[in-house]
């Protein structure tokens, strides 16, 4: 994933997270989200 904010909600929207890391269930994604926002 770039360090985009709309490649951010595309991962999200396909939930490709919970896949790559094989989890169930949906992850909080709020601080990856803050990290994005905040680069220049």
């Amino acid at each position: 994933m770039h360090p985009d904010p709309q490649c951010l909600s595309q991962a999200e929207k396909r939930r490709a997270f919970g896949r790559a890391l094989r989890v169930s269930g949906s992850l909080d994604t709020a601080a990856l989200d803050h990290m994005i926002e905040s680069l220049p």
